[in-house]
């Protein structure tokens, strides 16, 4: 499996097996951006994101808590 967005609203972080946390942005389908924290393994971003969610990359933040943050 790929790292990285994976499809479905899923984002898969491969940590290396340092257990670190990454911000992502994360866009729905009308081109709205929101920040996620993610950690190791793979995050269901959908559920909190009220359209659906057509994409997600990392942000370049690191250490965060996860969760969402609301927009951008």
């Amino acid at each position: 499996m790929s790292c990285g967005y994976q499809s479905w609203g899923e984002y898969r972080h491969c940590d290396g097996g340092t257990g670190s946390t990454v911000m992502l942005d994360v866009q729905d389908i009308w081109g709205s951006i929101y920040h996620y924290c993610v950690g190791p393994g793979v995050t269901d971003l959908q559920p909190v994101i009220r359209w659906r969610v057509t994409g997600a990359w990392w942000n370049g933040g690191v250490g965060c808590s996860p969760g969402y943050y609301g927009a951008a």
